[in-house]
């Protein structure tokens, strides 16, 4: 390849196509009395380029009369061996044609020359071309901003309070960062100092907060009701205006992977979902492009702030990956898979020392730690069922990650979420009975995912009974559960609702497999109604979970009222005519539910043994005539397929999809 020849004509003369001495200043310049230069800046990146092109060829050229004789060696996870360098040469060299690189070490290479830290060479911006509209956008974000003492409140509620549950940033930096703000730009965003994806996170972080709090929490702040609707839901649209002003999606910043990774706290709550899922995705590249999937295992011991940079890509990475496994169930599909990753989790550890402790130690991190090893079963899930050939075969696989989900929940569970006295730590600090409550919520979820494509088999068919007598278990754990967070005085969560939804449905798809006489129909009805005064508590114009699940619920509710007592011996030939799943979704998403306020004529508990705290208990169901049923595997021989779980799911998709 030959090198591009530098041009050395003057600029002037090259503009008035005369014959230049080449030399500054020329003699044509100095004749006329006028200022003589030489174009800079794209020859010199050229150049740059060439150079770099020609010693990764020299390298490439240098070892491959080695490479038949090279042994196989193994390189330390997360570092890249200079064999390995000069075998991704050739990629390398056609990713810099695209403006792109193979490995995000080159980013840093790169990014140290250009004395640019976050922008890519290939990456077109506008250069120093005014943009109008940013004017009036910081204009509008600083008028979003609270006043100081207020900013102040909701940053320490998030880092006290919510924080535990995602783990997204460090408080501490965030903090001091905070001060900066403040201290040296006044506050002002439109600072030429402050980047607007700091700024992002700043406004996910305040959303997280007023949309987490308790009502009685926000009026202590001095926000009524109306207020924290219209602010959570302003500032949330303030991330994305922060992120897209910033050019997020040419100039990536780990600020911008905190803050949608931080999002995930706010944006079901208040019915921006399917915006959450599109800057997830967004994110994961971002994410991936500053190789934050790569950071292989923990090397720093001393709290440095290089360890603290990474371990902050970890804490992002962690929660992206969380939410896109647990994604799995309702889209069939992932964007990151596991074997592409070989970023460990983060560290459990305070953040004001950042010394590594036990999993036994309750941390800011050790929630998302725990719940990633329970995420990453549902790719292993996805793949083990997809690959198997028979509806045997799914069924086993489904059994399999059922027992590996109980044993993370009981075996694997660090000290400070299992079942002992919180008031014999008094060091554990105040999250604990939160996150446990959380824990029990969650993971009875996930166990009702991973049966969801046998969950309507399994009314009809009694081979997969334990799949009903687990996913009805774990739905009244979740509603039980859902009660005791209320009085807890802990931050709103999402999981607190949305999950509810999801149980009460199980349920109410139990009573259309039931007779009216079965005991075990009274009490199922009484936790749909308790369920069901919960989320008409929580319905307000912010809570887009609640309100929807109200409905929903009502709607399910009011076509199994219509249908009278059943006799047992008619009971599964009138099952079909009596749950049109169908009629239901459309008179959702119509807006014409049926149904009053969702009370029902529970006659008491009865002598039923529930499931305390997490996993829930399975239980043996007897059919209406009192006779066990038990699971026959002539019934595999069935002609089922999974297709027939088609239009339960899309009751579960409604769950699910609250934006």
């Amino acid at each position: 390849m030959s090198a591009i020849r530098r041009r050395l004509a003057c600029v002037e003369c090259t503009r008035r196509k005369i014959r230049c001495d080449k030399v500054v200043p020329c003699r044509n310049c100095t004749r006329r009395n006028i200022a003589c230069s030489r174009a800079r800046g794209t020859d010199d990146e050229v150049e740059r380029l060439q150079a770099r092109v020609h010693e990764l060829e020299s390298a490439l050229r240098a070892t491959e009369p080695r490479a038949a004789i090279r042994h196989d060696s193994t390189a330390p996870e997360g570092v890249e061996s200079p064999e390995r360098e000069m075998a991704d040469a050739a990629t390398i060299l056609e990713f810099l044609a695209w403006g792109k690189r193979k490995n995000p070490a080159y980013h840093d290479k790169l990014a140290r020359q250009d004395g640019v830290a976050h922008q890519s060479p290939g990456d077109v911006t506008g250069g120093n071309e005014r943009n109008p509209e940013l004017a009036a956008a910081l204009a509008s974000l600083q008028q979003l901003l609270p006043h100081r003492d207020l900013l102040a409140r909701l940053v320490a509620y998030h880092c006290d309070c919510v924080l535990w549950y995602h783990g997204s940033f460090h408080a501490p930096r965030l903090l001091a960062q905070l001060d900066t703000f403040s201290r040296f730009s006044h506050g002002h965003i439109a600072h030429s100092c402050v980047d607007l994806q700091w700024v992002a996170l700043l406004f996910s972080v305040l959303t997280g907060a007023l949309a987490c709090a308790p009502r009685a929490t926000a009026q202590a702040w001095g926000i009524p009701d109306w207020e924290q609707t219209t602010l959570a839901q302003r500032w949330f649209k303030a991330v994305s205006t922060c992120l897209h002003h910033a050019d997020f999606t040419a100039v990536h910043s780990s600020y911008a992977v905190q803050a949608i990774a931080t999002l995930t706290m706010s944006a079901h709550l208040l019915g921006f979902s399917n915006s959450l899922s599109v800057l997830l995705a967004a994110g994961t590249r971002i994410a991936q492009g500053l190789g934050l999937h790569r950071l292989g295992p923990e090397r720093e011991t001393e709290p440095t702030p290089s360890l603290i940079d990474r371990e902050i890509g970890r804490r992002a990475w962690c929660q992206l990956c969380i939410q896109d496994w647990f994604s799995i169930p309702f889209s069939e599909s992932h964007l990151i898979p596991p074997s592409s990753v070989n970023t460990a989790r983060p560290r459990n550890c305070h953040d004001t020392d950042m010394v590594k402790l036990s999993d036994d130690e309750p941390t800011l991190t050790n929630y998302s730690r725990f719940f990633y090893q329970v995420a990453a079963l549902m790719p292993s899930l996805q793949d083990s069922t997809t690959a198997s050939n028979t509806l045997y075969t799914r069924y086993e696989k489904v059994l399999e990650h059922d027992r590996r989900l109980r044993a993370l929940a009981t075996q694997s569970l660090p000290l400070y979420l299992r079942n002992v006295p919180v008031e014999d730590h008094p060091d554990w600090p105040k999250y604990v009975p939160w996150a446990r409550r959380a824990l029990a919520i969650s993971s009875s979820h996930k166990i009702i995912m991973i049966h969801r494509k046998f969950l309507e088999l399994s009314f009809e068919n009694p081979v997969f009974a334990r799949t009903r007598r687990t996913c009805v278990a774990a739905a009244r754990t979740i509603i039980k559960e859902q009660k005791e967070a209320v009085a807890d005085g802990g931050p709103v969560l999402w999981i607190h609702q949305a999950f509810g939804v999801a149980a009460g449905i199980i349920l109410i798809l139990d009573l259309f497999h039931r007779t009216t006489s079965d005991p075990e129909t009274a009490y199922n009805r009484q936790l749909i109604n308790d369920g069901l005064e919960l989320l008409s508590r929580s319905s307000s114009e912010s809570n887009m979970i609640a309100r929807r699940g109200v409905h929903l619920l009502e709607a399910l509710l009011a076509r199994e009222r219509k249908r009278g007592p059943t006799n047992p011996q008619s009971q599964s030939q009138s099952q079909s005519h009596e749950l049109d799943l169908v009629a239901v979704i459309r008179s959702f998403w119509g807006g014409g539910w049926e149904g009053g306020s969702g009370s029902g004529s529970g006659d008491g508990e009865g002598s039923i043994c529930l499931s305390q705290g997490w996993p829930p208990v399975e239980r043996e169901f007897r059919d209406g005539n009192g006779d066990m049923q038990t699971p026959s595997l002539e019934g595999l021989a069935m002609s089922y397929g999974l297709e027939c779980a088609e239009s339960l799911e899309d009751i579960l998709v409604l769950a699910a999809n609250y934006a």
